[in-house]
């Protein structure tokens, strides 16, 4: 069981990270430099230098003398999201499509493990149905999970190619707009970024438990 100390030290970087969330957008004081990202981003570091992502780790959250994690640090929800808008004007195109490319190589990896084990209950549970230990519709299911499995990793590794195929210029977005177009470009910026969070809201809201009926 974690220490009191372990409790209160992550009850208190966990109100940190909140009070940095809900500070007005002119307060001067200035933003952690290790602020936890979403998937596909990089420290700010690194996106301000232009350095390569991998030259530079993404920033974790900091699990205390114990090393057990924090509880509220693995709901995606107690996470700041990815400012697409900072991302697009801070990052060239170059290092974006890195970005990219290096999170869906994680997630591709690590999906590919999980398939990977998925196929090998699906042997074993089918060698059992055949000696008659098991019944022959633990292993349909078991197989039509391991097929879903192996449909998204396939989408994974082809989002993860077409992305490596993309050319992709060194610049930054807006250099490669005309200035009287910026007013615009940055309108359109702001109704992407606002589409991307929403998405992220209705993502929440439908993995979230249902509250029970009372």
């Amino acid at each position: 069981m974690p220490s009191p100390l372990h409790l209160r030290r992550s009850l208190g970087e966990f109100l940190l990270g909140l009070g940095h969330r809900l500070a007005p957008a002119n307060d001067p004081s200035p933003e952690p430099a290790s602020r936890p990202l979403k998937a596909g981003s990089s420290s700010g570091a690194a996106a301000s230098s232009g350095e390569p992502l991998g030259s530079s780790p993404l920033s974790e959250p900091h699990f205390g003398e114990s090393g057990s994690r924090p509880v509220i640090l693995l709901s995606p929800a107690s996470r700041d999201p990815l400012s697409v808008e900072a991302a697009v004007l801070s990052r060239s195109m170059a290092l974006l499509k890195r970005e990219a490319a290096d999170s869906l190589a994680a997630l591709g990896a690590a999906h590919a493990l999980v398939t990977s084990a998925r196929l090998s209950q699906v042997q074993h549970l089918r060698e059992q149905v055949e000696r008659g230990a098991a019944p022959a519709e633990a292993l349909v299911a078991l197989a039509a999970d391991y097929q879903g499995w192996q449909n998204d990793q396939v989408r994974l590794f082809d989002a993860m190619a077409l992305v490596l195929r993309m050319g992709v210029p060194a610049a930054t977005t807006l250099e490669l707009i005309d200035p009287q177009l910026h007013e615009q470009a940055r309108a359109h910026l702001a109704s992407l970024s606002a589409e991307y969070q929403r998405g992220l809201l209705l993502e929440q809201f439908r993995d979230a438990p249902s509250a029970p009926e009372t």
